[in-house]
């Protein structure tokens, strides 16, 4: 069986692609706006900062994950985020294991023993794992959705150097990050949306460390 390379040489996003279909269907919040007249600078700018304080204020998210492609393809895990800069990624059937370690992120594969690894200002993920969270800086601000149940923020690299929109995904009224999407050439639309969520709770920072070893232990430390 073959898997996909998530981290590669060119940088493009495929570091969001996934491996083998799973079963369970992935469910996306309501779509239907609060309001049908465009908001004004004032309330784009209200709701970006009450976005930007409440991910500023996150210290640890943990808990469940599906991703799925445009393709149909799906997969599930696990997911840590130890704010700003440190993420897990744990596939429950693909043999990969993504690990950002606060400068580079790596995808181990278990099953062909090999670790690579690239910057995180590279990838798609360098606008959540931003030492300074923040939406009007370091990235174009061109969407702004806001829902009966959640908000959607969508974002540009700046430079250009990584192509498509990155899309934040928050639950509301009650703000709680649920997830986010990459649209991009390559792929298509990438979803990851978030599951029995838990934030604050304290996780191991062996959980956040790139460790050669892992690729030959499965990737799973606690």
């Amino acid at each position: 069986m073959t898997h996909p390379v998530l981290l590669s040489t060119v940088l493009i996003p495929a570091i969001l692609m996934l491996g083998p279909v799973a079963a369970q269907e992935s469910r996306a919040p309501a779509t239907t706006p609060i309001e049908t007249a465009a908001p004004s600078a004032q309330d784009i700018t209200a709701q970006v900062e009450r976005l930007n304080a409440y991910v500023r204020s996150l210290k640890t998210i943990s808990g469940q994950f599906i991703q799925t492609t445009t393709s149909g393809n799906q997969q599930t895990g696990t997911f840590f985020w130890k704010r700003p800069d440190k993420l897990r990624i744990e596939y429950d059937t693909a043999p990969l294991l993504i690990v950002a370690d606060g400068s580079n992120i790596a995808q181990i594969d278990k099953e062909l023993e090999t670790i690579d690894q690239i910057r995180i200002s590279w990838t798609p993920y360098k606008f959540l794992l931003s030492r300074k969270f923040d939406l009007n800086k370091g990235a174009d601000l061109v969407g702004l959705e806001r829902t009966e149940n959640a908000s959607f923020v969508t974002v540009r690299d700046k430079d250009g150097e990584l192509d498509g929109d990155f899309t934040l995904i928050f639950a509301e009224p009650e703000l709680k990050l649920l997830g986010w999407t990459w649209q991009n050439a390559f792929d298509g639309e990438v979803r990851f949306l978030l599951n029995n969520i838990e934030e604050g709770k304290k996780l191991k920072s062996s959980l956040f460390v790139i460790r050669e070893e892992e690729r030959r232990r499965g990737g799973r430390r606690r």
